[in-house]
């Protein structure tokens, strides 16, 4: 079943990627003063839902044996720190371009470059837990703390020895 969920990932992780790419790109089409077409937007919506069914079984497999709180460290421990920071700045940007109407004087939302810039909040999540299910194991197997010993995944201290948790290296190391 793991192996199953790694191979169906690249494909998540493809289509995600594309999704977050021709959001952004619909977007800027929208600023420059040409609206979105119905049949662009209809590509962007129903990926959503597509993705997102194989999304949640590959969240419940990375999060099953921690709480509830560590979810999204868990679901997205295997990703760079890169790709985390770029999530949480795309889920920033959707926010902040649904409410800045309001500062203007006008309904939330009513910025039409909003309405396409919105999906790409759910593909960057999707992107990143489909990198993680393929990338997984092997963060796991590297989680040492500063003597060497292995240790749990979100562990802070060893429970051998007590000594810090080694920092993630920057690069991943390459087989």
């Amino acid at each position: 079943m793991k192996r199953l969920r790694q191979i169906l990932a690249y494909p998540v992780m493809a289509l995600s990627g594309l999704g977050v790419v021709c959001s952004f790109i619909f977007t800027a089409v929208s600023l420059a003063g040409y609206p979105a077409e119905k049949s662009t937007v209809r590509l962007l919506f129903p990926g959503v839902f597509i993705l997102g069914l194989p999304t949640i079984f590959f969240m419940n497999a990375l999060t099953a044996d921690f709480k509830q709180r560590d979810a999204w460290k868990a679901a997205l421990r295997a990703c760079p720190h890169w790709m985390r920071l770029t999530a949480w700045v795309i889920i920033g940007l959707v926010f902040v371009s649904f409410f800045l109407p309001v500062v203007w004087g006008n309904k939330p939302g009513s910025f039409t470059a909003s309405f396409t810039l919105f999906p790409s909040d759910f593909y960057a999540i999707f992107f990143g837990v489909a990198y993680s299910t393929i990338h997984a194991d092997r963060f796991d197997a590297r989680r040492r703390c500063l003597n060497g010993h292995r240790i749990s995944l979100l562990a802070k201290f060893c429970e051998e020895c007590g000594a810090p948790a080694a920092p993630e290296p920057m690069v991943e190391p390459r087989d």
